[in-house]
């Protein structure tokens, strides 16, 4: 075979060129597997599965409260704020001047506030100044005294300005709010049936899909800022942990990945999204030992900080 190496060259820069080559690949695939293999975790895989499940509990759930809701009393309760709202827009020209009433007198009340403020703060300065400077029953201590008691009486009365101009405006607030009242009793009665619904949709809302907070939040390198799949944990202050020689808070990651140990709704799904058999008695919010306060290894065992199977020590239950 003949010797490819040039003057000046000690190897094959063929060769070279090829090993490099092959070696830069290499390495750049050993690169995309390391960081790929520090991103893929389980509890990750879990907490997207989570999601998934949570919206279609949802989502049952908002059926269930749509069919607790009186359909006829909806009805009737939509119909009647349709006729409030068409009353309150023939008592237009009576709101106008009472807004425009309201909004003088939130002026006047702001200026009079600060001047009462003003006032308060000369005075404080003042009598301070006077107190720590006095000199007995002298003439000019007298006069002095005068000056300040006319300056506190000045004070009380911008105090009773502002008072008096306050009350004005409650008063003109609430004949507005009298003017639509019907339609603020029909909105409070239709709310009340509708919280529950609410609720329930916009949960819904937050956990579609999205591809900032699903997708590129959560994308490898860039998941350092604001992830939502993410390790939960809690430090629980009075359960401790014995270290040898020092004594430190427990500090529980299993929330990381049973997600629904503190849910009610969940009864019925396999682990970990299952909810925790007696939570009357221990994690639930109204438990005698509340879930953010005791955490889970103080009865389960295992080691609270890991956040795989295998090395929490524990077994299923």
């Amino acid at each position: 075979m003949a010797d490819k190496r040039t003057i000046g060259h000690a190897y094959n820069i063929d060769l070279l060129n090829v090993v490099f080559a092959a070696s830069s690949i290499f390495l750049f695939i050993s690169v995309l597997w390391m960081v790929w293999d520090d991103y893929d975790r389980e509890w990750k895989n879990y907490q997207r599965r989570f999601v998934q499940l949570e919206t279609e509990v949802t989502r049952l759930g908002l059926e269930a409260a749509n069919a607790d809701i009186d359909s006829t009393v909806m009805e009737q309760l939509r119909a009647d704020r349709a006729r409030a709202e068409e009353e309150l827009a023939t008592q237009e020209g009576q709101v106008a001047p009472l807004e425009d009433e309201l909004a003088d007198l939130d002026a006047r009340l702001t200026l009079a506030t600060q001047r009462a403020q003003f006032a308060k703060a000369t005075y404080d300065v003042d009598k301070y100044t006077f107190e720590v400077n006095r000199e007995g029953d002298s003439e000019s201590y007298v006069a002095r005294e005068a000056e300040i008691e006319a300056q506190y009486g000045e004070w009380l009365e911008l105090g009773l300005g502002v008072e008096q101009l306050t009350a004005e405006r409650d008063g003109i607030r609430s004949q507005i709010a009298e003017v639509g009242r019907v339609v603020t009793d029909l909105d409070d009665q239709i709310r009340a049936l509708t919280t529950e619904t609410s609720r329930l949709e916009q949960r819904l809302v937050d956990l579609a899909p999205s591809l900032v907070n699903d997708y590129f939040l959560n994308a490898p390198l860039l998941d350092f800022m604001a992830p939502t799949i993410r390790v939960q944990q809690i430090i629980t202050p009075n359960v401790l942990d014995d270290l040898n020689f020092t004594r430190v808070p427990k500090m529980d990651r299993c929330m990381t990945c049973h997600l629904a140990i503190n849910r009610e709704g969940y009864e019925e799904y396999p682990q970990p999204f299952t909810t925790h058999p007696n939570l009357d008695v221990y994690v639930g919010s109204a438990s005698p030992h509340p879930f953010e306060t005791t955490g889970c290894t103080v009865c389960h065992e295992g080691m609270p900080q890991s956040i795989s199977f295998q090395d929490v020590s524990h077994t299923p239950v």
